[in-house]
């Protein structure tokens, strides 16, 4: 399990965080410090459950479910759907299943890494995938199982993070020009070093420079149709400024704290838009 769910995991058991562990969706407001985190996080679990189009009698899986907050809110706001949350994490699913269905609803959890989802093909009408998949051995792999788990006209909604990768170019530099050698060698040495700050706090993280090309390709390549791909980069990166205080920001010096250190880097990358935050749906073709 990645090092920074431990303190999300203390916080929630001593009553200090509530169950959604992504980030916040800040709309276009001029001032988003004025907003609180959970309120940014309803708006983008709003936004989800928006073009997700739910009605009675789905059949909902939720793989990498974290604490149950997406679900919690599926349960409360519709009626008659059966959902599966998914975790590798046995102590995010005790957390989890203190959540009761209501609404006529059924709610099941299991154990499950994402490569292998012990659920039978052509059984989901959708499968979701929040803030999780960069965790994953195995985009591909995980991308082929929720193909396989789908009904015919089922639909896939994620969403993931995708480092750049040309961090160097991506900075701008106007003045001079180094050598080509010189780039390339700072260039791969960004590279280990944001991957070893980011692995600190989120290890596991094998595939760091995955990118949308390449989701484009392994979904076509698997038969996924329809493929909608939507950039959240900017409306979720305040999140940072709510979860990091001003006084633990810190400008050329580092941190000891492997966390802190992981959620700073995280939080720049992103802020400098130096990553790519992107929702994505897809079909299985009817």
């Amino acid at each position: 399990m990645p090092a920074y769910f431990e303190p999300i995991l203390d916080a929630y058991n001593r009553g200090l965080h509530n169950r959604s562990v992504h980030l916040g969706y800040y709309a276009s407001d001029p001032d988003p410090s004025g907003i609180p985190l959970h309120e940014a996080q309803k708006e983008f679990d709003s936004r989800l459950l928006n073009i997700a189009g739910l009605r009675g009698g789905l059949r909902i899986l939720d793989v990498g479910c974290g604490l149950g907050g997406l679900i919690d809110r599926i349960n409360s706001e519709c009626k008659q759907v059966d959902i599966l949350g998914c975790n590798i994490d046995p102590r995010q699913l005790e957390i989890c299943n203190s959540i009761r269905p209501k609404n006529d609803n059924a709610i099941a959890w299991m154990e499950s890494d994402a490569s292998t989802l012990p659920v039978p093909s052509h059984t989901m009408d959708l499968v979701l995938c929040i803030e999780a998949a960069f965790h994953f051995q195995s985009r591909q792999e995980f991308y082929a199982e929720a193909f396989r788990v789908l009904k015919p006209g089922g639909r896939l909604i994620c969403t993931d993070i995708f480092l750049k990768e040309r961090l160097l170019r991506e900075l701008h530099f106007t003045e001079g020009v180094p050598q080509v050698s010189l780039i390339e060698e700072f260039d791969n040495f960004l590279h280990r070093s944001v991957h070893t700050l980011l692995l600190s706090g989120y290890a596991p993280w094998p595939d760091p420079w995955y990118s949308a090309t390449c989701l484009k390709e392994d979904l076509a390549d698997l038969g996924f149709v329809s493929l909608l791909i939507e950039d959240w980069t900017r409306a979720t990166a305040p999140s940072y400024d709510a979860m990091i205080p001003a006084a633990k920001r810190f400008g050329a010096r580092g941190t000891s704290d492997p966390l802190l250190g992981a959620l700073l880097t995280l939080g720049f990358l992103h802020q400098k838009q130096l990553l790519d935050y992107v929702m994505f749906t897809s079909l299985k073709p009817t």
